[in-house]
This record gives structure tokens, sequence and C-alpha cells, in this order.
């Protein structure tokens, strides 16, 4: 990816003196929605009159955010822009679940007493950043097992801050590395320049694909889907659950690994739903099911219902990481010309295919599944044999699909978002 915006050990761009408006205003925000859960009934007018009030103060939020981190790219969209993300969470929380104090996890005895008015509120704020509901009535599925072989085994604080902070460490410095490469700008050109990321609509005078072009595709989609970003989600996570846990506000229990196992990515479906990071899926899927069902009133039962929903989640998404894409091609910190209008363009189309894929998927594996083997019984390897063609086509649909919005970011050359780059120290990055 992209080298470090310095040489030194400190990243000095990594943000400015507006992150000490842009955390406090965070904070008051996330206070201001858990008072709304424990001080106002489920349902209540004053919940849904108060989604202007934390919609201001999400963009609020937003525009120190976004004043905190002008050089720092990667880090602006990250961090800035997950106040979308924070605003369906609330939203979610307050009034699509409707969590009041009479939640169990709000709710439940503290040291064999009621709870107080400030514990229920740390509950309730809890409640509203858990974006993956863990250790709550909505949590969601396929949260993956801190040991997939004993289910329900959760380690010790001690063990869990040693094996999470070796973790970071690693995670850390593998990112520092892969974030200080360097390519030359003829082979950039020949693998990832602006003519290299559609292979279906490609104008003759560009000449024919080459074999290094489909490796590097192959190769970049493997290594940005696979490595690159649940290397960065992972870091991230890791860190949070360290100070969490490490401070006592926290316990093990309320972090399980943020992906699942990669062997279970033999379907779009599957890619999505269990290995790829569950994050979003709470405050997107809500939303997508309100509008179903309570807007266009369709049934809880049947395809229509299914595939409407599933295009509003990943219409959520798009919606989501276009907006990141159209701020991190607008901001200070980038250098080039690729225009933002079509960053965001590219963001909406790509998470149009992948529903659209999902479905087409779906009916594959419905007109298989109905054609019924002679013998009644399925012959011996077919699993495999299934499981084979599965990786292939759920891998060859994001390595085909990627380079139309990644290699503009890869050609961008942003700066890092990490604060501390050890590994000038040692020599490494040049």
């Amino acid at each position: 990816m992209a080298p470090p915006s310095g040489t030194t050990f400190v990243n000095w761009n990594f943000c400015n003196s507006n992150v000490l408006l842009f955390v406090p205003a965070y904070i008051l925000t996330i206070i201001f929605a858990g008072t709304l859960v424990i001080s106002t009934p489920k349902n209540s007018f004053t919940r849904y009159a108060s989604l202007p009030i934390l919609a201001y103060l999400c963009t609020f939020v937003f525009r120190h955010g976004w004043n905190a981190f002008p050089l720092n790219t990667t880090g602006m969209c990250d961090w800035a822009l997950s106040t979308f993300n924070a605003f369906l969470l609330f939203t979610t929380v307050i009034c699509l679940e409707g969590v009041d104090e009479t939640n169990a996890v709000i709710s439940k005895p503290h040291n064999r007493h009621p709870p107080g008015y400030f514990v229920r509120l740390w509950r309730a704020m809890s409640y509203c950043v858990n974006m993956r509901a863990i250790q709550t009535p909505h949590q969601i599925k396929n949260v993956p097992a801190f040991d997939s072989k004993r289910p329900g085994w959760v380690p010790s604080r001690r063990r869990f801050l040693i094996t999470n902070t070796a973790w970071f460490l690693a995670l850390y410095l593998l990112q520092d590395m892969l974030y200080s490469q360097e390519m030359a700008v003829e082979d950039e050109a020949k693998l990832f320049g602006t003519y290299r990321e559609n292979l279906i609509r490609r104008d003759p005078k560009d000449g024919p694909v080459t074999g290094d072009e489909i490796g590097g595709r192959i190769g970049f989609g493997l290594v940005m889907w696979s490595i690159l970003v649940p290397l960065a989600v992972s870091l991230m996570y890791t860190f949070l659950s360290i100070v969490a846990v490490g401070t006592g506000i926290s316990s093990p229990k309320n972090w399980p690994p943020v992906f699942g196992s990669p062997k279970d990515s033999y379907t779009l479906r599957l890619y999505w739903g269990k290995f790829w990071h569950q994050t979003l899926r709470w405050h997107f899927t809500k939303p997508a099911q309100f509008i179903t069902h309570g807007i266009l009133r369709l049934p809880k039962n049947g395809l229509v219902q299914r595939y409407v929903n599933i295009y509003l989640v990943f219409a959520l998404s798009g919606l989501m990481h276009a907006n990141q894409s159209y701020f991190m091609f607008s901001s200070p910190g980038y250098k080039g010309n690729f225009n933002p209008s079509e960053a965001w363009v590219r963001e909406i189309i790509f998470f149009a295919i992948v529903p659209t894929c999902i479905m087409i998927e779906d009916g594959v594996q419905w007109l298989f599944r109905s054609q019924k083997v002679r013998s009644g019984e399925e012959k011996e390897g077919f699993v495999l044999w299934k499981r084979v063609v599965g990786y292939l086509w759920t891998w060859g649909i994001m390595i085909l699909f990627t380079p139309i919005i990644d290699y503009p970011k890869f050609r961008a050359r942003l700066p890092t978002f990490l604060p501390f780059h050890p590994l000038v120290i040692l020599g490494s990055p040049k």
C-alpha cells in the first residue's frame, strides 16, 4: 500500500489538537443516547423526536473528526465517518429495538441491589456502542467462539490480556511493514493503472489483458480481502479490547473474535455472514427490516422480502463505504486527481453487485438441490467438490470487481493511519 507519511518514529500527521474536541463530543453524544435509553419508555414520542438531535450531534462530532485528521486520510474515514454507524446504532437501540431500563442487561442487580442511576446509565451507554450486541438478548448470529473446539469457553482476564497484547503487537508491526512498501511508478501503472481496473469493459487501445495483469489482480484481491482489510479491522478491535478489559470496564466474554474462519467463505452468503466481521450487521439489518416490513409492508416470509431486505442491508453498507471513498478522495491528505463522485458511484455499484450475486448463488443452489441424486445419497467426495467450486465462485467474484473500487485507493498513496512507526527504528522503511 502507501509508504508512511514520514520517516520518524512518531507520525506527527496522525492528528491535531482538534482531537481534544472530537473525543469529548463523541462521549457526550453517547451519554445523551444512554440517557434516552434509561429515561424514556420504549416507543415514546420523546425517543423519535430526539432522532434529529442525535443526527445533529453526530454531524457535529463528524465535523470535529474531519478537522482532527486533516492529513491522516485513512484515520479520518475510520474515525470521523464512524458517526454514520453511531447514528444507525443509536437509532437501532433506542427506536427499533426499544431497549429501556427494564432490559435484562440494564436492570440486573448490582452487588445484590437494584442498580443505581449511574450504573444503569453506564450499561445503557455500553449497549449503545455494543455493535454486535454481545451478551445481550439482541446478540447477532454467527459470533465466533474463542475456541472452535471448546464452544462457550472464555479465557481468563490475564490470559486474554497477554494473548491480545501479543496479537496486537504482531498486527501493528505487520501493518507498519505492509504500509511501508513502495512500488515503482512503472510497475504500479502496469499492474494497477487506470485502464487495468475493468476486465469487462475495456478500450482496445489499452491492449490485451496480460498474464501479469491477471496475476496482479488475483494477488491483489486475495491480499485485500484476506489480509489488509481484516488486519486493519482486527488491529483496532484488538486495541479497544485491551483497553476495555485492561481498565476493568469490560470483561473478556464481551470481546469474542471479530472474524470467523476463512474456511467458511465457500459461498458469498457465508463469506459476508459468517467469515467477515459482523460489526455492521445489527444496525444495518434492523433499519432494513423496518423499511421492508414497516414502510413497504412486505410480509415477513417469502422470497421478495428476503431479497429486498438483503439489497437494503448492502445499500446501507454501500452508502457508508461510498461516503468514506468520497471524503477520502476529497480530503486535504489526498494529492491525486481521481474524482470523488466517481469513487462514490463505484462503491454503490459494488455493493449492488454483491447482493445480485448472492441472489444468483441462491438460485443455482436451489436448482441443484431440486435435482435428486438417483441413488438418494450424495456420492463420497461430492461435498469437497462443491466446496472447491464454491471457493472459486466466491473469491472469483471478489477478485473480479475489487479493482474497480480499490485500485484508485492503491494508487492514491494515502498516508498511513498509524500513530507510530516502530520499524523506522529498525531501519526497515525506506
